[in-house]
C-alpha cells in the first residue's frame, strides 16, 4: 500500500456543507417547472413542437443571463472542452421534454406529475455511484417517504396496470435524472447558466427535428399561443431549468433529488386551478406526504457541519504521513 493511499484512509471523512442559497434556488426552479405541464396543455402546438420552441426560445434569454452573469469575470467559460458530455445531457434533456409532453396526451397532468416522482431514486443512486456522495439517514428515510406519496397519489394501483401514458412519464423522469447527473458534472467545468444554455440548444435541435417528423403543427396561430410557448421558454425552462442547474452545482445530489419530489403538488395544484382537473382525497393525501418528506430533508439548523481548522487539518495530514512512513520502514527489509 502506497503512503498515498494510507494518508487518504487516516484522514476523517468531511461532509460538504449545505449551500442554503442552492437549496433555495432549487425550491424557486421546481415550483416554476411545474407550470410546464399546464402549459403544454394550452399550447396550439404539437407535443414535440412545444419543447422545440420551450428550449429554442430560451436559448436568446439564457444567453444575455450568461453575458450578464460573466460581466465581472477575467476567465470566460470555455463549453469546448466539454462538448461530448452537452450534447448527451441535451439528448437526455430532450427525451425528457418529449417524453413527457407526449404523456399528457393519454394522462392528467398530476398523474405524469407523481409517477415521474420515481425518477429522483436514480438521481441518489447515481450521486451515490459517480460522486461520492453519502446522505444521512434521514434523507432515505425521507426519500422513501416521499415516494410512498408519490404511490398514494397515482390512486396505490399495481405496476401492471399503469397506462401508456403514465409508462411514458416515468420512462421521462429516468432521462431527467440522467440530465441532472450529467450537469451536476458539467458544473465542475461551467456555470449553470452556460451549461443550460449548450444543452438547450441541443435539445432544442433535437426536438425540432422530431416535431418535423412526426408531422406535427410547428406555428402557433394565435397571440394566445405565442404566449404559452414564450412562457415555456422565458419562464419555465431559462429561469426555472437554470435555476435547477444553478443550485446543482451549490446543493448535494440527495437534496436535489428530494426537493424535486415536491414538484407532482405544484402540478397538481396548478392543473385543478386552470385546467378544472380535480383531485381526489387520495391525491391530496399523497401530497401532503411529499410535502412532509420534503420537510424532513430540510437541512437542519441546529447542527451546523464544523470543518477542521487549517491548523488542524494540516496536523492530521502531517501525521498521517509519519504514521504511513513509518509502517513503510517496518515492512521493508
Amino acid at each position: 500500500m502506497s503512503v498515498s493511499s494510507r494518508v487518504e484512509d487516516a484522514l476523517p471523512a468531511i461532509r460538504p456543507k449545505v449551500d442554503r442559497a442552492g437549496v433555495v434556488a432549487m425550491i424557486a426552479g421546481t415550483m416554476i417547472t411545474a407550470w410546464s405541464g399546464v402549459l403544454v396543455r394550452l399550447a396550439d402546438v404539437g407535443p414535440f413542437a412545444a419543447g422545440a420552441w420551450r428550449v429554442g426560445l430560451a436559448v436568446p434569454a439564457l444567453a444575455a443571463w450568461a453575458k450578464l452573469a460573466r460581466r465581472d469575470q477575467r476567465d470566460a467559460p470555455k463549453p469546448g472542452r466539454s462538448a461530448g458530455l452537452l450534447i448527451f445531457a441535451g439528448l437526455a434533456f430532450a427525451l425528457n421534454i418529449g417524453l413527457f409532453h407526449i404523456s399528457l396526451t393519454d394522462t392528467k397532468v398530476a398523474n405524469a406529475a407523481f409517477i415521474g416522482a420515481v425518477g429522483p431514486i436514480v438521481t441518489v443512486i447515481g450521486g451515490a455511484l459517480f460522486f461520492r456522495e453519502r446522505s444521512p439517514s434521514r434523507m432515505w428515510l425521507a426519500l422513501g417517504l416521499a415516494l410512498l406519496g408519490a404511490w398514494t397519489m397515482a390512486g396505490m394501483v399495481a405496476p401492471a396496470r399503469i397506462g401508456f401514458g403514465d409508462s411514458l412519464a416515468l420512462c421521462s423522469s429516468i432521462t431527467y435524472s440522467c440530465y441532472l447527473l450529467m450537469i451536476k458534472q458539467l458544473r465542475f467545468r461551467l456555470d449553470g447558466v452556460t451549461a443550460t444554455l449548450w444543452t438547450a440548444a441541443v435539445s432544442a435541435v433535437v426536438l425540432a427535428v422530431a416535431a418535423w417528423l412526426h408531422g406535427e403543427k410547428l406555428i402557433p396561430s394565435s397571440a394566445f399561443g405565442w404566449m404559452i410557448v414564450a412562457l415555456l421558454a422565458v419562464g419555465v425552462h431559462a429561469l426555472g431549468q437554470g435555476l435547477t442547474s444553478v443550485a446543482m452545482g451549490r446543493a448535494s445530489v440527495g437534496i436535489v433529488a428530494l426537493v424535486i419530489l415536491a414538484q407532482p403538488p405544484f402540478s397538481a395544484l396548478a392543473a385543478w386551478t386552470v385546467l378544472g382537473e380535480g383531485m381526489t382525497r387520495l391525491q391530496m393525501a399523497g401530497g401532503a406526504i411529499i410535502l412532509a418528506a420534503v420537510l424532513l430533508s430540510r437541512p437542519l439548523a441546529a447542527a451546523p457541519v464544523r470543518r477542521p481548522a487549517p491548523t488542524t487539518r494540516m496536523s492530521a495530514v502531517a501525521s498521517a504521513i509519519a504514521k504511513a512512513r513509518a509502517a513503510r520502514d517496518k515492512t521493508s527489509p
